[in-house]
């Protein structure tokens, strides 16, 4: 499961909340985390949330997103480029020379354009899935409650927590 860190800044009547999330407590380990999420600069984002243990706006909580709806995207948009341009690759070779390498170049040929197909239908296919099935993260634990970090926060003046 994916997990970070975030502040409840809405609720809703409906089990949902908006939260601030901060970005970079999911992939701490990657080197490349300063340009991740399409290289926007913001430490922070607002996003949508379930909130099944009714958080309060200011209540600092952990979001979590399943591993299942993650990997079953990354599926799409790893492997069906990749059949793509297997598939184009084989249908090159068995039309123009066999499969006993002869005539490698419509192999290649037919391999690029199966690759870009793919790439089209994957990004089709996210689209599809974005719309009717958004990956939607759910709020699991209050980390602090708004009484304990508001005490904190207004006791530091920057909100550092002084030790």
């Amino acid at each position: 499961m994916a997990q970070t860190i975030g502040f409840v800044v809405e609720t809703g009547n409906d089990g949902r909340a908006t939260v601030v999330a901060e970005k970079g407590q999911g992939c701490g380990s990657c080197s490349a985390v300063s340009q991740c999420h399409g290289g926007r600069t913001a430490r922070t984002e607002k996003t949508p949330a379930f909130n099944p243990i009714e958080a309060t706006v200011g209540d600092r909580v952990t979001l979590t997103v399943s591993s299942g709806a993650l990997l079953s995207r990354m599926a799409v948009l790893y492997l069906v480029p990749v059949f793509g341009m297997l598939t184009g690759a084989f249908t090159g070779a068995f039309m123009y020379g066999g499969v006993d390498g002869t005539d490698s170049g419509h192999s290649v040929v037919f391999g690029l354009a199966g690759f870009i197909l793919g790439f089209v239908l994957s990004v089709a296919i996210s689209r599809i899935w974005s719309t009717a099935r958004p990956v939607t993260p759910v709020i699991t634990r209050i980390v602090n409650t708004r009484s304990a970090s508001s005490s904190i926060g207004a006791s530091a003046g920057s909100g550092c927590g002084a030790k």
